[in-house]
């Protein structure tokens, strides 16, 4: 066994150079098989999966990129065997798998006959952009190598980037922009987080005013305002300021050539006061930009429109650049060009994942369906019931039979990741109902509550948080793929399987409203927003929020839980940066599947259906102290009012762990702390001004305190 570790180290250079050193990740080399700590795997289909680290630098505001240089010291550490990395693949097929795999051999056969260490540089830079008004730069590491003929496999212990750039002229348009977000706070948690070289990025975005971003807008067309009305006056109760802007008033006051690009304009111009924004209407009303993902191919290298282009909200998310330099730099009629035909990461677009603003939708275009909606969100967002909202509903079919079709592909079922989020207690075992395919040839061998039939899915949806399904899905449901007989050779066939719907629009009536789920719709399709399709119908009915796919599903081995899974775990697990909230959980699960397999298909083709501001764990507004109704860790604040400084004390012995949670007014939360009871006795804090919430959470209560600080 081997373990090799490094500390990190930055330095800055004059001039326009950062230079930053990245250590290598923890491993281990046992059995002849080469296992990395926190590594990722970002190689193209075919070539030698080599363990690799992608990190988030941080550069002065505003800054333009000009190129980046990587060198280190390769030295062999010995021979191995290192499998070729397995291609991504889309959750059904009209052709593209035997094409995938075809692409996948062709170029398996020629990294492996090539007497030549792959990669052959040190890294590369994966997107620029930014997280606000943070200027980021991701790059790819690759601290190993390795020689497929020989065998060899080398390695560096460091890597050191230069990172050559120039600030945007005082008084341009681009130092304009970020000036104006020098001042905002609003995601400093998240930024602290997300990049490598924080104590630099402090020193350059210190702001003696911070101010946090308190904006919800809604971009509606005029004849709807009306529609939103709860929601906007609930949201406005909570102490956001809302903003009601009308389609039409964007399409006649900003500038762009389209009217996705005046809205994103619009945006832009506006970002320093917008936390969260919800867009509402049909794809007709309210448009999509559609991603072309594979350079100059609109329709993908399979020719299907259920591939590409793909309709994506990340395009108004993500609004650090302007279209020129971002989303389609090549200024052709194509956005989010990634990949060349082979997912080789040379892409004709500069396009960034991490999401400025919160956003989701609300796709209808009927007053009294938008009004149920609003009014749906506000009672799930008042809704406190703890047991009801962890309660998960949880279906996988099989994607894949082992060798179907004679392929030669392992085997591919949907339970695997369900059963992955309750072995890990991201979700609750205990408070799940999980139903796994028990019918045909080859049935799931999981245990499960229940056998996969559409008449279990319809009843076992009542009182449930959390949905969430893996299936073959089209426009109007999902369904499961049975092997339902062999014709003698032991091979699961296309012509050997059936495929019953397990739900369908016309199920959704029948779906308990009243206790709406929090739903990921992991089938290709169900997300269109060209149709009234499965998501959007069950937002109508049945769920609170849907994430689905507006095309193609897709995933990668690199991450197979992949977006749905780090949504559940931000949600409901590592809240420390989202508090339980539907958007800001979404937009850190994207960044955390793009830091493990930096695929860029699934953060196109997943997008939000609902309010991304609705909090799953429910919300309460106008706090106020209440009595302690049982024995457990009380606890006192002094001083109060205070002028920034305050301590909470623990005033008895509590032998477990107590969560304290800070909301301010708005509800919203401020700090997050988890201590030992039976130890810490004291926790030193000091906040800004305004009307704090202090919330005691142990086993026994839960127990809230005001809290006053003034200038």
């Amino acid at each position: 066994m081997r373990i090799l570790t490094a500390c990190c180290a930055f330095t800055l250079c004059f001039a326009d150079v950062l230079s930053i050193t990245v250590p290598a990740p923890a491993f281990e080399i046992e059995h002849g098989r080469l296992v990395a700590e926190n590594a990722a795997y970002f190689n193209v289909p075919g070539a030698p999966n080599i363990p690799g680290r992608k990190v988030t630098i941080c550069v002065p505001p505003g800054a333009l990129i000009e190129s980046a240089s990587f060198s280190g010291s390769y030295q062999v550490i010995g021979k191995i065997d290192i499998p070729p990395t397995q291609p991504m693949l889309p959750f059904t097929d009209h052709g593209s798998i035997t094409g995938l795999y075809t692409m996948y051999e062709q170029q398996k056969d020629i990294y492996y006959t090539t007497d030549a260490l792959y990669p052959q540089t040190y890294g590369r830079v994966s997107s620029t952009g930014g997280l606000r008004k943070y200027t980021l730069v991701d790059i790819i590491c690759y601290h190993f190598a390795y020689n497929p003929v020989a065998h060899e496999l080398c390695y560096t212990p460091t890597i050191t980037v230069n990172i050559h750039y120039h600030m945007p002229a005082p008084g341009s348009k681009r130092a304009q922009f970020w000036n104006s977000l020098m001042n905002d706070i609003t995601y400093d948690r998240i930024a602290e987080d997300v990049i490598f070289n924080w104590h630099d990025a402090q020193h350059w975005y210190h702001t003696s005013t911070p101010k946090r971003a308190n904006g919800y807008y809604i971009i509606i067309p005029a004849s709807l305002t009306n529609a939103v009305d709860t929601l906007v006056a609930y949201h406005q109760s909570r102490g956001c300021d809302v903003h009601v802007v009308t389609k039409e008033y964007i399409e006649a006051n900003m500038t762009g050539a389209d009217l996705p690009q005046k809205i994103r304009n619009y945006l832009r111009e506006n970002l320093a006061d917008i936390q969260y924004l919800l867009l509402v209407g049909f794809s007709t009303d309210m448009p999509w930009r559609s991603m072309v993902p594979f350079n100059n191919d609109p329709n993908s290298p399979w020719n299907h429109p259920d591939y590409s282009p793909i309709p994506s909200d990340l395009y108004y998310a993500e609004l650090t650049d302007h279209d020129t330099l971002g989303w389609n730099s090549d200024r052709d009629s194509y956005y989010g060009e990634v990949y060349d035909e082979y997912f080789n990461p040379v892409g004709e677009d500069n396009p960034d994942y991490h999401a400025d603003i919160h956003l989701g939708r609300i796709p209808f275009s009927s007053q009294t369906t938008i009004e149920h909606i609003c009014e749906k969100l506000v009672q799930f967002d008042t809704n406190t019931d703890h047991s009801y909202k962890t309660a998960s509903l949880l279906a996988g079919a099989l994607y894949y039979y082992a060798n179907e079709d004679y392929s030669g592909n392992s085997r591919n079922d949907g339970a695997e990741y369900l059963e992955q989020l309750m072995d890990d207690n991201v979700l609750d075992r205990a408070n799940a109902v999980y139903l796994y395919e028990k019918g045909g040839l080859a049935p799931c061998p999981y245990t499960c509550t229940d056998s996969l039939t559409h008449n279990n899915m319809v009843s076992y949806w009542q009182q449930k948080g959390i949905m969430y399904e893996c299936h073959h899905g089209n426009n109007i449901g999902f369904a499961r793929k049975i092997w339902a007989w062999d014709d003698g050779d032991g091979v699961p066939e296309s012509f050997e399987m059936q495929w019953p719907f397990t739900l369908t629009t016309s199920d959704v009536n029948q779906l308990d409203d009243d206790y709406p789920a929090t739903t990921i719709l992991r089938s290709c399709l169900c997300g269109n927003p060209d149709v009234a399709g499965l998501g959007s119908q069950l937002l109508n009915h049945g769920s609170s929020a849907v994430i689905s796919s507006s095309r193609i599903c897709w995933m990668t081995s690199a991450d197979r839980g992949g977006i749905p899974y780090h949504f559940f775990e931000r949600l409901l697990v590592d809240t420390l940066n989202t508090d339980a909230v539907i958007g800001d959980a979404y937009d850190l699960a994207r960044n955390d599947f793009m830091t493990i397999g930096n695929f860029w298909l699934p953060t196109y083709h997943y997008n939000l259906f609902g309010d991304p501001a609705i909090r799953q764990l429910g919300r309460t507004t106008g706090i106020t102290e209440m009595e302690k109704e049982t024995e457990g860790a009380a606890f006192t604040i002094f001083p109060n009012p205070t002028h920034g400084l305050v301590t909470i004390r623990l005033q008895s012995p509590y032998y477990g762990t107590v969560e304290f949670t800070i909301y301010d007014e708005s509800g919203r939360c401020a700090e997050s702390i988890s201590v030992d009871g039976a130890v810490i006795k004291d926790l030193y804090l000091e906040l800004p001004s305004g009307v704090y919430f202090v919330k005691l959470t142990d086993d026994v209560q839960t127990e809230f305190r005001k809290l006053v600080v003034v200038q």
